[in-house]
């Protein structure tokens, strides 16, 4: 038999079975995905050998890119598995294989959050410990308001224990059993349970708000109180979301924090621009606009197919578009300073400036003028599967969501209704 140190890893099970287990190599594997690897029983000593230096040459190779400084010359920490639902959480922020680092920047912002919410109030919870009720106990906390008095936290609740649930189903991945158990007890009393989820926004931007704001961005650059050319980028991005029922993502771009997420974005059709050192990412470009025709994936990625504008049919955005002087038309469309692309923040500010002075309630957003657009179409007798498929979405309840005044509708039906009984009885009654 061949020495042990030709064969790193190797051990015989209790029925003689040949495996290779990673820590017969090192204390430490740092979660290396493969940690215990059946052998071929019937193998030779020159292939358990062979097998067992390949394995090992995997699993150190793994450990030299866990411990490899990062930019800033930081070696990044790796946590543990200690049972606690802290070490899960970090786990599942740390594990190179974890999907937390393949989504999008501004969803790994909100994942951070409700990640902090479960290490600073039960991250000392052991998991082999914690029941279904403790995980309603947990919910029903993180939905108390912030401060007495004050609206319920729903939201923040609901995507608290839907995280806890993704943490579980990551680390049950790594075979771990306790959060498995734990997740399948979950699954198993979905009816004890109440995970509410907070209600669908019911404010939106009307087309008369939508023109009002128009109006109001343009007289106020006139004036002088904005910069025009500010004011006209701003009256653009409302028309645009409000018609072309886009999000205002895909209106005014983003950008990007890492290198990853700026190729990714690329890889998708989108124009990369350096506004004064910060790269800018984002689609609708003038270059993009060619004979006013605008073909364009959304940021929502597992859209199917890419949506195609005609903005010669869109009577408040293409006049916006068409005032813009030729030798301005290029770049980004909606600009902030110093003609580079706007950044959220002043998107964000800029708009309610304008919305004010145009009389709009603060409780309408930005976000809202594409439900506005949506509902505004939903009312014109629009089929809900042609609204779906406008707005981009995979799914008709996503679209269903975004459609306000459904009280309104529901009281219209029950008129049809006593309406169809008086033409049937003649008087009302059966």
């Amino acid at each position: 038999m061949p020495p042990r140190g030709d064969r790193p890893g190797f051990k015989r099970g209790r029925h003689g079975l040949p495996y290779w287990i990673a820590r017969q190599v090192v204390r430490d594997p740092m979660d290396f995905p493969d940690r215990c690897i059946p052998l071929p029983p019937d193998a030779d000593d020159a292939s358990l050998s062979a097998l067992c230096r390949g394995h090992s040459a995997r699993l150190l190779a793994w450990i030299d890119e866990r411990k490899r400084p990062d930019d800033k010359g930081q070696v990044a920490h790796v946590t543990r598995y200690d049972g606690t639902m802290r070490s899960a959480c970090r786990i599942y922020q740390e594990h190179p294989l974890s999907r937390f680092h393949k989504v999008k920047a501004n969803t790994r912002r909100t994942y951070t959050d409700s990640l902090k919410v479960i290490e600073t109030t039960v991250g000392a919870r052991l998991i082999r410990n914690v029941t279904i009720l403790d995980a309603q106990h947990w919910y029903d906390n993180w939905r108390l308001p912030a401060e007495p008095g004050g609206p319920e936290r729903v939201d923040r609740a609901h995507d608290a224990i839907s995280m806890v649930k993704t943490v579980l189903r990551f680390n049950a991945a790594l075979r771990r059993n306790d959060c498995k158990q734990l997740l399948e007890d979950l699954k198993n009393a979905t009816s004890m349970l109440t995970f509410e989820r907070g209600g669908a926004r019911e404010e939106e931007m009307t087309y008369a708000q939508a023109g009002a704001f128009v109006r109001k961005a343009l007289e106020i650059g006139r004036a002088g109180v904005m910069p025009p050319e500010r004011a006209r980028s701003m009256a653009i991005g409302v028309a645009a979301q409000f018609e072309l029922l886009l999000r205002q993502k895909d209106v005014i771009g983003e950008r990007p924090k890492t290198a990853a997420d700026i190729e990714k974005a690329v890889k998708r059709g989108a124009t990369a621009i350096d506004c004064g050192g910060q790269i800018w990412t984002g689609y609708f470009t003038w270059e993009n606009i060619a004979g006013w025709r605008w073909r364009m994936r959304t940021s929502k990625s597992k859209y199917r197919s890419a949506a195609d504008f005609d903005l010669q049919n869109y009577s408040l955005l293409f006049p916006l578009l068409d005032s813009v002087p030729h030798g301005e038309r290029q770049g980004a469309i909606v600009t902030g300073e110093h003609g580079y692309a706007v950044q959220e923040r002043s998107y964000r500010k800029w708009f309610r400036a304008i919305a004010r002075a145009a009389g709009i309630p603060d409780e309408v957003w930005s976000m809202d003028s594409r439900a506005g657009g949506l509902t505004e179409a939903e009312e014109a007798g629009v089929d809900i599967e042609l609204i779906k498929d406008a707005a981009t979405h995979t799914r008709r309840d996503t679209t269903v969501r975004y459609i306000r005044r459904r009280a309104a509708k529901i009281a219209m039906v029950q008129v049809a209704r006593n309406a169809k009984r008086v033409s049937d009885s003649g008087d009302g009654t059966t």
